[in-house]
C-alpha cells in the first residue's frame, strides 16, 4: 500500500482557471515517522522512567544524605528528567489523536465540575508563581471526554501561569449560548500578530528561549486543538502585546462526535 499526499492549488493560466494538482508519495516518510514513534515509545520513555525512579530514591535520603550541592545536582537532574518525560508523552498524545488511536469516551459533562478540578490542579503552580486564579461560570453541560476536556484546560491555565508576571490575576471564564464558550485570560506579555496561527503548530513558541525558561515542550496548544477538533469545536486566541492574551475554546453543548 501507497501513502499519498494530495494537494491542490488554484491557478490562473493564460487567462483561465485552472486547478493545479500535485500528488507526492510519503510512504517511506510515513514509515520513518512511525518508526520513530515506536523509539520513542519503547527506547526512551522506559529508561526514562527507570531513572525518574532512581532519582526520586535518591531524594528520599534512603541511600544517603547529600549536601547542599549534591541535593541542587539532583533538583536539576530531576527536572530536566520530568521534561523530557512530558515530552515524550506530549509527542505520543499527538500522533495518537493524529491516527486516531485514543478513543474519546463522550460522557454528559458539568461544565463547572471541570472548571474546579482544572483550578484545583493549577492551584498549587498558580501559588508558586504568585497568580491568582479567578472563575466566572455559568451552568452548563457538556457531551464529551471529561479527560480530555480537563488537559485542554489545565494545558490552557499552565501556559497563563507561565506568562503572567508575580502578583497577576488569570481568568477562567464559562459562558452559555446555543454552544459552551470557555476562555483563559491572562495579563502577561501577549503574542504577536504573526504569531497567533502557529502557536497551535507543534513544537512553536513565541520565543525560542521559552521551552528552557518555562519548562514547556511546545505541544501543549497543538494537543489542545487536536482535542477540541476531535470534539467538533473551534480554538483561536485574542491577545494584545504587553496587555495579554485571551484563549477561546467553543464547544457544541449538546452534539459530540470523534474523529
Amino acid at each position: 500500500m501507497r501513502v499519498v499526499l494530495l494537494s491542490a492549488e488554484l491557478i490562473d493560466l493564460f487567462g483561465v482557471q485552472c486547478i493545479l494538482n500535485i500528488i507526492n508519495d510519503i510512504t517511506e516518510r510515513k514509515r520513518l515517522e512511525n518508526e520513530f514513534i515506536s523509539l520513542v515509545s519503547h527506547e526512551l520513555r522506559t529508561p526514562l522512567t527507570s531513572l525518574m525512579g532512581s532519582l526520586d530514591l535518591l531524594g528520599t535520603g534512603q541511600l544517603g544524605t547529600l549536601s547542599a550541592k549534591g541535593q541542587q545536582v539532583l533538583n536539576i537532574a530531576t527536572t530536566n528528567t520530568e521534561r523530557l518525560i512530558r515530552l515524550i508523552n506530549d509527542i505520543l498524545d499527538l500522533e495518537r489523536m493524529k491516527s486516531g488511536k485514543i478513543p474519546m469516551q463522550p460522557v454528559k459533562c458539568n461544565v463547572a465540575d471541570l472548571i474546579d478540578q482544572a483550578v484545583a490542579a493549577m492551584q498549587a503552580m498558580a501559588e508558586r508563581a504568585q497568580i491568582t486564579l479567578l472563575t466566572e461560570v455559568v451552568a452548563a453541560e457538556l457531551i464529551a471526554d471529561p479527560d480530555r476536556i480537563l488537559q485542554t484546560l489545565t494545558n490552557l491555565l499552565s501556559n497563563a501561569i507561565k506568562f503572567s508576571e508575580p502578583g497577576g490575576t488569570v481568568w477562567l471564564r464559562v459562558r452559555r449560548s446555543h454552544e459552551v464558550q470557555i476562555e483563559v485570560q491572562d495579563c502577561g506579555r501577549g503574542i504577536p500578530a504573526n504569531k497567533l496561527q502557529t502557536i497551535f503548530e507543534r513544537f512553536q513558541q513565541v520565543d525560542v528561549s521559552d521551552s528552557r525558561k518555562k519548562g514547556g515542550t511546545g505541544l501543549g496548544l497543538a494537543i489542545c486543538r487536536k482535542i477540541v477538533e476531535q470534539h467538533h469545536g473551534k480554538i483561536w486566541v485574542e491577545s494584545v502585546l504587553g496587555q495579554g492574551s485571551t484563549f477561546h475554546v467553543i464547544l457544541p453543548s449538546s452534539e459530540y462526535g470523534c474523529e
